[in-house]
């Protein structure tokens, strides 16, 4: 989807892309220095989170999107009084009733 300009050969992935970036000699000297420290190059120093941001970003946005159906779903259920369920409410009286015990 989202490597539609790169290509495959012998499971290897041949990089025919590039971005170029202006920044200061400042920035560039301070990622070359830290790229240095972790034993990598500057590219995959500086691609590696920023895919992974890309990554996360892209998996919140696809589960973030909702139909107008499934957004009145959950207005309809933030609307709603809270109930609890019988489960929930058994044990909420028998750490009640233990409460009261111990104290006792």
């Amino acid at each position: 989807m989202y490597a539609r300009h790169v290509s495959h050969r012998k499971g290897s992935t041949v990089k025919s892309e590039r971005i170029n970036i202006r920044l200061s000699e400042e920035a560039r000297d301070m990622l070359r220095h830290a790229a240095d420290l972790q034993q990598q190059d500057l590219t995959s120093f500086i691609l590696g989170p920023a895919l992974d941001n890309a990554r996360a970003i892209l998996l919140q946005d696809a589960l973030l999107k909702l139909s107008p159906v499934e957004v009145n779903q959950i207005e309809r259920a933030l609307e709603a009084p809270a109930v609890a369920s019988k489960p929930l409410a058994d044990l909420i009286r028998q750490v009640r009733e233990s409460q009261a015990l111990e104290s006792v």
